[in-house]
């Protein structure tokens, strides 16, 4: 591993860290901006650095900084109803990164998003289910459907971020 590498995977696991304590309060399941700052950055870097980017960000808060959403950190927060939503991160960089460094088209940015956000969301609502002892309907309403409209928006919000970096530091996307 390239100590280039290393640096954007710490530099991009200290922006995460930052970024994703901010939320919305939402019943069980808060609006994170982990959500929007993950898969940016899994759209516009590779598999490694994400991967590690990601990892390290994780690492931090199990360790017990408060990195995660609301404030949050430590084992506690694994095993909470919404620690399949945290562990499930690491879905972005395994699903954008690898599509995003074979096809760099603005399509398949969206396309990628929009698939990583769908399985992130699902593994965190199964998660949810079994954790809080939900029936399956109610994990689904409470967990799932409620968050289509913020992926909605954050998916928009992401491929237009990514773009605009796109255009600035000259990344081949689209």
């Amino acid at each position: 591993m390239k100590v280039r590498e290393l640096t954007l995977a710490a530099m991009f696991a200290a922006i995460i860290s930052i970024i994703a304590p901010f939320s919305i309060p939402m019943g069980m399941v808060p609006i994170s901006m982990q959500t929007l700052i993950v898969p940016l950055i899994a759209s516009i870097t590779t598999t490694r650095i994400a991967l590690l980017s990601v990892g390290g960000y994780l690492a931090i808060g199990l360790m017990g900084l408060p990195v995660f959403a609301g404030f949050h950190g430590g084992l506690a927060s694994f095993v909470a109803p919404t620690g399949g939503y945290l562990l499930a991160m690491l879905v972005f960089p395994l699903v954008i990164s690898p599509l995003m460094m074979r096809y760099q088209t603005t399509t398949m940015l969206v396309l990628s998003n929009g698939l990583a956000a769908v399985l992130q969301l699902a593994l965190g609502t199964i998660w949810l289910g079994f954790a809080a002892h939900l029936s399956m309907s109610v994990a689904l309403s409470t967990g799932f459907l409620a968050f289509l409209m913020p992926l909605v928006i954050k998916l928009i919000l992401v491929v237009l971020l990514a773009l605009g970096v796109k255009h600035l530091v000259h990344l081949p996307i689209g």
